[in-house]
């Protein structure tokens, strides 16, 4: 006699499990982001870097401009200030607006800069990168 296997429990164990998964997921998900103090939504922020990592790894010659990568994504229109400072002196300053997802290059001048290291600093935040100054060669 031939044997006829019956597949509509499996679909129903199966249908059960995506259920239970989906509509669990969202409180099991509040519990373990409350453990890890987390959140799925991006969180506002500043960026300033950089714009060639080599000038971090070898420096820029005195006098010459250090690009800087300036970014704003804090939901809303900012305006970012900045001083370029070596040994506690004010080497230069500037100033820029950025719209919420903007990014834009600014190019920090190091003339008056000696030999050493020039601390690129967002005024107001602990934002801030360092690049070594080289001595030009003339």
């Amino acid at each position: 006699m031939p044997v006829i296997k019956v597949r509509g429990n499996k679909s129903y164990v199966i249908f059960f499990v995506i259920a239970v998964m989906l509509f669990a997921f969202g409180p099991i998900s509040r519990v373990l982001l409350g453990w890890v103090d987390g959140s799925f939504s991006p969180a506002p922020y500043s960026s300033l870097s950089l714009v060639n990592q080599a000038e971090f790894d070898v420096g820029v010659v005195e006098g010459r401009p250090v690009p800087v990568l300036l970014s704003n994504h804090t939901g809303h229109l900012q305006t970012y200030s900045w001083t370029a400072t070596q040994d506690g002196a004010m080497i230069s300053e500037g100033e820029k607006t950025l719209s919420d997802g903007q990014a834009v290059t600014a190019l920090i001048s190091s003339h008056g800069a000696r030999q050493g290291r020039l601390r690129i600093a967002l005024n107001g935040t602990d934002i801030f990168v360092t690049v070594s100054i080289l001595k030009s060669g003339s």
